[in-house]
């Protein structure tokens, strides 16, 4: 994936590749942010995930956000509920 392009929302990465467990492909990837403006960059999904699934990689303007890797990822929705941040915008009724 080309990290210089301008991205909205959660960007994924190995999309095409099975997932290792058949069961996963029933649930949909976490959608950690919809818009940039909806992430800080705390990497608090990074170090959540059990498996290793989130990278924290720079956008074109060099600040750092999560990329799933969507081969990886068990779906298992930690990364979106260890969120302050999305927490905190949703207790303000910004989502």
């Amino acid at each position: 994936m080309d990290k210089n392009i301008l991205h909205e929302s959660t960007r994924y990465k190995n999309e095409d590749i099975k997932p290792k467990n058949d069961r996963v492909v029933e649930k949909k990837l976490p959608e950690i942010y919809e818009k940039r403006e909806n992430c800080c960059g705390c990497s608090a999904c990074y170090a959540v995930c059990p498996v290793g699934a989130i990278s924290m990689e720079p956008d074109e303007e060099g600040f750092l956000y999560p990329v799933v890797d969507a081969s990886q990822c068990i779906r298992c929705y930690k990364c979106l509920t260890v969120c302050a941040f999305k927490k905190d915008q949703l207790e303000k009724g910004y989502f």
